[in-house]
Formats: structure tokens, C-alpha cells, sequence
């Protein structure tokens, strides 16, 4: 009886401790701005040149360097939008841990589906600029977990590339937009976020967001956030909704992106600027794939910083060491 009152005492102690240390992440403000100090680089500073953008930003976290991989999302402006109407939200991700890109189109006349190739490409220019070796993200960026996310037109072209590329980890479609969308269009298995506004009259959200939402497989993790009495309005960014919109998007990449389940629960409770707030997302489901990151890691090439293999027995030399799951260490070989 006694070893069973301790054995009882332990459970809850455990219990207690891991809802104490999701508590401690609840509770913090996820408001504008976050922890993180932050800096950015852009094309004129090294980055690759695309044909299918004009220009990009990447805002990252100064101190949160040489830690540990940083996850990232990319992210496109709507039709007859700047990067500049988006940075809002490169700033505030890039605070809270998370790099952020965002893209200068073309042209502000770019299609949702040159948008969708846009942030396609993207991904390249992140995976390049990891191995930059003259760049402050080289090796700071970990390229197998990656977010899109966009507004408008550049909200459908990110849902858009969901459906071509699986390996998207989340999506963030602010005010989406896509001319007559069908069903196999939307037809992925990429977690997705939709925000909306309720007074919406460009793309009202009954034509767009709703049809986003229900068009998404069942079997795809969504959530809906109409905001109430809110226009077409990019210029609030996380702002939005009496800052929920940052809330629930910042949630959603931390508890998809990331696979800190500690910030899941927030996605249950409707805000109260919501019109309209729909999911089919439980906390106790979250897919494995995404969140597991303690599966056998196995040494797959050694490289120095030059880029070259070399032998991983290689003594008194900084070299890189690349696994099996995409993580790469950095240390310095002594014995």
C-alpha cells in the first residue's frame, strides 16, 4: 500500500511538473514583440537571385545563433502588395525563434500561381543560404522544416504549394484569395491556418476562406479564425484581432513547425474577436512525423568549412557533421 501511494505520488508529481512547464509557455506573452533580438539580410547582402522574385528578407533571432537549427517560414505579399505590407510579420516571427522570409514579387501584378512558384523557389534560396559560408544563417537554419504563409493572392498561392510540395511542415493563409478554387486544388495533407475578416468585401471570406477551409481534406489538420468586423487588412499583421491574429498564427507554427505541444491548447479556445472559429485539430493527435525529433540519428557525410568531405577523425579542424535527419553539428575533433 505504501510503495503504491508512492508510485501514485510520483505520477502526479510528473503530471504537475510537465503541466507547470507548458503553463510557463502559456502564460508568457505571445504578443508583439518577443524575446528574441533580431537583424535581417537580403539579396544585396549575398543571398541567391531568383527569377521568380525580385527581391527577399530574411528577419532572424541574433541570440538564438549557433544554438540549435532554426525552423523558418517563408512568406509572399497579396496582389498589389510590397514585401514592406508583410514585414510586420518577419519581424514578429524572427522575435518568437522562427526565420522568417518574406518575398518581393515580380511584379504587384503576379498571379497566385507565381506567387505559389515563388515561394516554391524559395525554399531553394534557404537551403543555399544555410551552406552560405560568408552568411549569418550558414548553418543556423534546419532546411527539412519549413512553413509558407502569405496574404491574399500570396495566402492561395501558399496553399497552393502545399499541394506540390508535401514536405511542407504548415501553412499561414492570411485573407486567402484564389479565383474559383476547386476541391483538388486544396488537396493536401500540410497543416493550414486561415485567417479572414468578417466585413472582408475583396475577398469576402464566404467566397475564400470558407471554401479554403472546406476544401481542405477533413483528414488535414485546419483551423478558420474569422476576425470580427475586420476588412482586407494586411497592415495589422499579428496586430490583428486584438493581437490574436499573431496569437493563433505564432501557435500554430510553434505547435506544427516546431512540435511544441505546449502551445496546442491555445488553438482550442475561440478568441473573443472572433465572427467565426472552426478546426478539427485535438491536442492528442498531432502528428508524429512532424514533432518527433528523437528518432536514430546516424552520421551521413563530414565536411570542413569549406564544403569538402573529409574524414570525421580529423583532428584539431572546425568540422561539420551532417545526419541522417538534416541536422548538422559543428565542433572541433580532439582525440
Amino acid at each position: 500500500m505504501k510503495i503504491r501511494f508512492i508510485i501514485i505520488i510520483l505520477c502526479f508529481t510528473y503530471k504537475l511538473s510537465l503541466a507547470q512547464i507548458c503553463d510557463s509557455l502559456l502564460i508568457q506573452s505571445i504578443t508583439n514583440p518577443g524575446p528574441n533580438n533580431i537583424d535581417h539580410i537580403n539579396q544585396s547582402d549575398g543571398m541567391r537571385n531568383s527569377a521568380y522574385y525580385s527581391d527577399a528578407t530574411i528577419f532572424y533571432p541574433i541570440n538564438l545563433l549557433g544554438i540549435e537549427p532554426l525552423t523558418s517560414i517563408i512568406m509572399i505579399p497579396g496582389y498589389a502588395n510590397t514585401q514592406s505590407t508583410i514585414n510586420n510579420w518577419g519581424i514578429y516571427f524572427a522575435s518568437h525563434g522562427i526565420a522568417a522570409m518574406t518575398l518581393e514579387t515580380n511584379s504587384l501584378l503576379d498571379s497566385h500561381t507565381q506567387r505559389r512558384d515563388a515561394l516554391l523557389d524559395a525554399l531553394i534560396t534557404l537551403k543555399q543560404e544555410n551552406f552560405r559560408f560568408s552568411s549569418p544563417l550558414f548553418l543556423n537554419l534546419d532546411t527539412n522544416s519549413v512553413a509558407v504563409g502569405g496574404f491574399s493572392k500570396g495566402g492561395g498561392g501558399a496553399q497552393l504549394s502545399a499541394v506540390n510540395n508535401p514536405n511542407i511542415k504548415a501553412v499561414v493563409a492570411l485573407y486567402p484569395w484564389l479565383d474559383n478554387p476547386m476541391p483538388n486544388e486544396l488537396n493536401h495533407n500540410v497543416p493550414v491556418l486561415i485567417i479572414s475578416g468578417e466585413l472582408d468585401v475583396i475577398a469576402p471570406p464566404y467566397a475564400h476562406a470558407d471554401i479554403h477551409y472546406n476544401y481542405t481534406p477533413s483528414s488535414t489538420n485546419k483551423l478558420k479564425y474569422e476576425i470580427q468586423n475586420a476588412s482586407h487588412d494586411v497592415i495589422s499583421g499579428p496586430y490583428g484581432g486584438g493581437g490574436f491574429a499573431g496569437i493563433i498564427a505564432l501557435s500554430w507554427l510553434k505547435t506544427y513547425l516546431i512540435g511544441d505541444t505546449c502551445y496546442c491548447p491555445i488553438l482550442l479556445n475561440t478568441p473573443n474577436t472572433a465572427s467565426d472559429y472552426d478546426h478539427n485539430i485535438t491536442c492528442d493527435n498531432i502528428n508524429t512525423d512532424i514533432i518527433n525529433f528523437k528518432k536514430e540519428r546516424k552520421l551521413i557525410n563530414t565536411f570542413d568549412v569549406f564544403g569538402r568531405i573529409v574524414s570525421a577523425d580529423k583532428k584539431n579542424q572546425l568540422l561539420l557533421y551532417l545526419y541522417n535527419d538534416g541536422y548538422i553539428e559543428k565542433k572541433i575533433h580532439t582525440r
